[in-house]
């Protein structure tokens, strides 16, 4: 319910600002300025760097910034609200539902700053006259509520420890707004000084500042890049087996979900995310045929069936990126009470990440459409993991199941 409300508000106030400064343009008249402004929305778009475990930085604070300096309030409010949906929609291909969540979470600190300033400094909505004081409260203001923005989002969509996010991506959060709304004070009083020099500065600053950026834009990429091949991967392999075609990813997210509220290390959460992907992928080396049996496995396959495991963890343990995940794939189908498989490890000798693969793995199984049955609801999911829990499933990962089952 958190999610699907937070979701909804951020996608709401993303429209209703975009909405506002559309009228306000109209009443008050666009001038050349305001087109120039919008335009550089583009640019500050482009560099889009996802952070991890969650969030994302863009140049964007420079204009917004600048822009509520030199122009009506509402000019910087659509810039916020454009340049995310730009940034989400063309650069980041996500649905425009969630660009507009991003327009709501970059335009609510401008929204903030301005109100905020107006009410405990009782400043003018025009900055421009505004001391250097009144300014640096207003960046501040929007620096904290980007932060927490963020940091909530995180927190109700993925999952992820506030304090945790506020040491490492919300640091680099707030030190990148600080960083460029301070550029921005600077150009914005270089502009108010020279005109249309200003302006020409304005632009260049924004290319200028582009090469320090793109070396973490292309290491963000290629993070992507590598997540989505290890999908497709995953997703080849669930085809051959009876499931939708996409069960290896909810698995994924799932896992992902066990282990944030275990309060994992990201690193380990990374390689939990990478073995739920390809848990499965061991299954190449067994024969369709005994993958898609709609009865029950006499001895012989049963065997063959259960070296996927030991098959998968041999296939990715060679390539580096991988490497990490692969005990993980290993001891995927280890049971708590040691009657699982490969090696029959019982308990805490099993890898924490193979008992988190191994609930997020059957809860999904559970939950899915089978040529032989329908999918359970997920009540019925969660007492069936209840009733195993201490045999098949490590009892810590199944109570953490039922804390995370309704953000799934």
């Amino acid at each position: 319910m958190g999610k699907r409300f937070l979701s909804i508000a951020l996608s709401l106030f993303g429209g209703a600002v975009l909405v506002y400064a559309t009228g306000a343009a109209a009443l008050m008249g666009i001038v050349s300025r305001d087109i120039l402004l919008l335009a550089l929305a583009i640019p500050v778009a482009w560099l889009r760097i996802n952070l991890e475990p969650a969030g994302h930085l863009t140049l964007a604070p420079v204009v917004v910034i600048t822009a509520l300096v030199l122009a009506p309030p509402h000019v910087a409010f659509a810039i916020a609200a454009v340049s995310a949906i730009i940034s989400g929609v063309l650069f980041a291909r996500m649905p425009l539902a969630q660009a507009l969540e991003d327009a709501g979470e970059e335009a609510i600190p401008v929204v903030l700053a301005v109100a905020s300033s107006s009410v405990f400094l009782h400043t003018q909505v025009q900055f421009e006259s505004a001391t250097l004081r009144e300014q640096l409260f207003a960046v501040l203001v929007y620096t904290l509520t980007r932060v927490l923005l963020a940091a909530l989002r995180a927190r109700v969509l993925d999952g992820i420890d506030i304090k945790r996010f506020l040491s490492s991506p919300g640091r680099a959060l707030a030190l990148n707004s600080v960083l460029l709304s301070v550029i921005a004070l600077g150009l914005s009083r270089l502009t108010n000084t020279y005109g249309s020099t200003g302006y020409f500065a304005l632009t260049l600053a924004i290319i200028a500042l582009v090469e320090p950026y793109y070396p973490f834009k292309l290491l963000s990429d290629q993070r992507e890049v590598e997540f989505a091949s290890l999908s497709m991967v995953a997703q080849a392999i669930d085809l051959k087996d009876a499931y939708t075609g996409k069960h290896a990813r909810d698995a994924s997210a799932i896992a992902v979900r066990l282990a944030r509220f275990l309060r994992l290390p990201e690193s380990d959460v990374r390689k939990i995310r990478i073995a739920a992907i390809l848990h499965d992928i061991g299954k190449v080396g067994v024969s369709g045929r005994i993958i898609r049996k709609p009865s029950a496995l006499d001895p012989a396959e049963m065997d063959k069936m259960r070296q996927h495991p030991v098959i998968g963890a041999e296939i990715i343990e060679p390539v580096e990126l991988l490497a990490g995940a692969s005990e993980i794939v290993r001891h995927h189908h280890e049971h708590y009470d040691g009657s699982g498989y490969p090696e029959g490890l019982k308990g805490e000798f099993i890898p924490v990440g193979s008992r988190i693969v191994l609930v997020a793995d059957a809860f999904n199984a559970i939950t899915t459409d089978r040529p032989y049955r329908k999918a359970r609801s997920k009540t019925v999911a969660l007492q069936i993991l209840k009733e195993h829990s201490g045999k098949q499933f490590d009892p810590k990962v199944v109570v953490a199941m039922e804390s995370v089952v309704n953000y799934i």
